[in-house]
């Protein structure tokens, strides 16, 4: 085999290997995003459409790996749960959505998180069928075993409060 030969071969062999990883990596993608939820763009709708729901919002960031756990481990099969059909669950890109707020106004990602208090990635907030706070936002994942029971508690607390106040 000549040097020419040789260099040909190891192209297409990284060619392939590259294929191949590029495979892997579509598969494993589709594999989490199974489990997403929802972005938000209009807050504004979900307290208009009348369903009553309360809302739950997890402000995220493109970049946070613990965002990434918090939805494809927690709140995505919590959404996909018919146990949670009573409620909405959304989440907010600080560094890249634009949103309609419960009030109407459209705000940049950071400008709504911002509003609402929500500084540390991920945060994750309830609010009742009107759109106001409830309870305290939970911030970043303080307890990987106890996180779904901590998410769960400000669900049940949005959920209580809708109640009270109808």
């Amino acid at each position: 085999m000549n040097l020419h030969t040789l260099k040909l071969h190891k192209g297409i062999r990284l060619v392939g290997l590259t294929v191949v990883m590029m495979l892997g990596g579509m598969l494993l993608s589709g594999a989490a995003s199974a489990h997403g939820i929802e972005r938000a763009t209009d807050l504004q709708s979900l307290v208009q459409n009348g369903d009553g729901k309360p809302t739950l919002i997890m402000f995220a960031s493109d970049s946070c790996p613990y965002c990434d756990r918090a939805e494809h481990q927690h709140l995505g099969p919590m959404s996909e749960d018919a146990s949670y059909e009573g409620i909405h669950i959304r989440k907010v890109i600080l560094n890249r959505d634009e949103v309609r707020d419960f009030d109407g106004e459209v705000r940049r990602g950071h400008e709504l998180g911002r509003a609402y208090g929500a500084r540390v990635v991920p945060t994750i907030m309830a609010f009742d069928a009107e759109g106001n706070p409830v309870g305290q936002p939970l911030v970043g994942i303080p307890n990987e075993q106890l996180y779904r029971s901590q998410i769960r508690q400000r669900i049940q607390q949005a959920i209580r409060h809708n109640g009270e106040s109808s």
